[in-house]
This record gives C-alpha cells, sequence and structure tokens, in this order.
C-alpha cells in the first residue's frame, strides 16, 4: 500500500484543525484511537487498509450519542506518518454513527490526532525539553537533520505545556485521587525549566507535573492489571487511551496559538 518517503524537508504538510471552541466543534469530529501493535511501516505496507480489521467500538463516540451497535465501516482516507526514518502515507477508516449521522476515524495509537509526526518523536521532544532539561540547541541537536523544524519543535513544547500542563492537568489530578487516594502530590520543581520567560513557564511547570502524576497513574494501571506490558515509550499511548476511557478527546498537545483551542481545563468523567 504506502510507502515511505524522505523528502528534504524541515516541516510536515499542514494539518487539520479543530473547528470550534464549542462543544460540539470539540467533539463532532471525533479520533477513536485504536491500539496497533506493529510499526508504522508495517501498517504502512499492509496488504489491504488495516483499519479495515481494526474491531468497531460497541458505543459511538460522541459524548451525546453514545448509541450501542451502531458503527458501520465509511471507507477510508489517507494522512502522513513522519518519522524519524522517514514519511509513510497511511489509510485511515472511518466509521459512521447510524443512530446520530457523525463520522469519525479510528487512528492507530502510534500516531497523534491532528499531528502528522508520529507520538513516538513527539514524546522524545517533550521528554528531551520538559524532563531531561535540554534547551532547545542541544534537543535539535538529538534529531535528524530532516526532521522537525526548530519553530515545530518549539510549538510542540508550547503546545504540550498548553495541553498537558493547563488543559488536562485538573483532569489527570482528580482521576489519580479517586483511584488512589494516598497520591503524593508534592514534588519539587526542576530548576532548567524557571529558563523560560515568566508566560510559558507556569505551563512547563504544570506540563511537568502532569508527566509526574502520569507515571504514578502509569504504575497504578500496571500494579492492577500486570498481564499488560508497559514500557517507557508507551506512556503516550497509554494516555490517549485513557483520555478517551475519560470521554475527554485523546490529544496531549494543543496549541494555544489556534483559536479553535479550548481555553477551560477539561474535567475527567465521574
Amino acid at each position: 500500500m504506502g510507502g515511505a518517503h524522505s523528502p528534504e524537508r524541515k516541516t510536515p504538510p499542514r494539518c487539520q484543525s479543530w473547528r470550534s471552541t464549542t462543544r460540539e466543534g470539540v467533539f463532532n469530529r471525533v479520533v477513536i484511537v485504536i491500539h496497533f501493535p506493529l510499526s508504522v511501516k508495517q501498517y504502512a505496507q499492509a496488504q489491504s487498509c488495516p483499519g479495515r480489521e481494526f474491531t468497531l467500538p460497541e458505543r459511538c463516540p460522541h459524548p451525546d450519542c453514545q448509541t450501542s451497535g451502531r458503527l458501520i465501516r465509511w471507507g477510508t482516507y489517507w494522512r502522513w506518518g513522519c518519522t524519524e526514518a522517514g514519511d509513510y502515507r497511511l489509510c485511515i477508516q472511518r466509521v459512521r454513527c447510524q443512530a446520530c449521522g457523525r463520522t469519525h476515524s479510528l487512528l492507530p495509537d502510534f500516531l497523534h490526532p491532528y499531528r502528522h509526526y508520529v507520538l513516538a518523536l513527539l514524546y522524545r521532544v517533550a521528554w528531551l525539553y520538559v524532563i531531561v532539561g535540554l534547551g532547545f540547541g542541544r534537543l535539535i541537536q538529538q534529531l535528524p537533520e530532516t526532521g522537525p523544524a526548530p519553530t515545530t519543535i518549539r510549538e510542540w513544547v508550547r503546545a504540550f505545556a498548553y495541553g498537558a500542563g493547563h488543559l488536562l492537568l485538573a483532569a489527570l489530578t482528580r482521576f489519580l485521587l479517586r483511584l488512589a487516594s494516598h497520591t503524593d502530590l508534592t514534588g519539587t520543581t526542576p530548576l532548567h525549566l524557571g529558563r523560560s520567560q515568566p508566560p510559558h513557564q507556569q505551563g512547563l511547570k504544570q506540563a511537568y507535573q502532569f508527566w509526574q502524576m502520569a507515571e504514578q497513574l502509569y504504575a497504578q494501571v500496571k500494579e492492577r492489571q500486570p498481564h499488560l506490558t508497559f514500557t517507557v515509550n508507551a506512556l503516550f499511548p497509554f494516555l490517549l487511551h485513557w483520555l478517551q476511557a475519560q470521554q475527554l478527546p485523546p490529544r496531549l498537545f494543543w496549541s494555544p496559538a489556534l483559536t479553535t483551542t479550548p481555553t477551560q481545563p477539561f474535567q475527567a468523567a465521574v
């Protein structure tokens, strides 16, 4: 089917943004994250669209519908999955709810909604900046020359700080305290996050808190479900699935510069 490309480019194709900050705008075109255990390359080189083999969710994911047993396959579309090794053209399965008429897409969990670069690369950049403490100059040196442009990398950091720190921290805190009331929420913020300008410092500090609590949630689930396989690189896919289970948009990166980005923090389902 699809193949890898290694063009000399510094920026990915323009990705699609969400249309509205209203409830209907955020949830109208819901992305359904589906676990795919193989690689991006294996997905792209499959003889037929892998999405055709995905098990359809039982319920419509739209929070105003939630009807059971009414999802049907509704064609496919193509999108890019950009990795450090090259870019892959990927076939994505659409589904339609026969009850409410809305269409949704089945997205393999190596991708992040509305981002062409794969989730593993987004994770690496966020980890190197927020957790390890590399500045942008040293961070860019860790990536291939044909990788994302410096402006793209900076946008990822801002989008993660806003998404994880501003929009999702409260929801994760609330959920984690319900799951394990003894959770220690105290901790010191690393000094390297103080190098950012004041407007961005708070978001980065909150994103760091989000990351620490996400790892605690990861550990809690691993303790309760020891048969599951957990790795460090699976943290972000795990969080996308968790957000989806909370009936929240499965996104960690939200650009604060877009007028379509929500302004109020999300709340986890009760």
